[in-house]
């Protein structure tokens, strides 16, 4: 099973491969806020650390909010991402 670590807390937790990030964080009470949930309004913008290459591809609508909300290199929202392998992400401060 995938494995989740959030950076700012080392917590880590365990998912089903293909598991959506934003219903497994909701599920443990991780340090990742969300507020729409549907990739508008960058509240749970993070960076991935390790295992980008685990998670799917960025997609045009996603990527309008990313460059609205940072211009963090590579950030994500995590609202919009499915876990297909083991990743570290740290939220940004929008």
């Amino acid at each position: 099973m995938p494995k989740i670590t959030f950076a700012d807390t080392d917590e880590t937790i365990e998912v089903e491969v293909g598991a959506s990030l934003h219903d497994a964080c909701e599920a443990s009470d991780a340090p990742i806020p969300f507020s729409c949930t549907v990739g508008a309004c960058g509240t749970c913008i993070c960076s991935i650390e390790a295992g980008a290459e685990n998670v799917n591809a960025i997609d045009d609508d996603e990527e309008g909010t990313v460059s609205r909300t940072t211009d963090v290199e590579g950030a994500r929202l995590a609202c919009q991402l499915t876990v297909n392998g083991d990743i570290t992400l740290r939220a940004i401060d929008a």
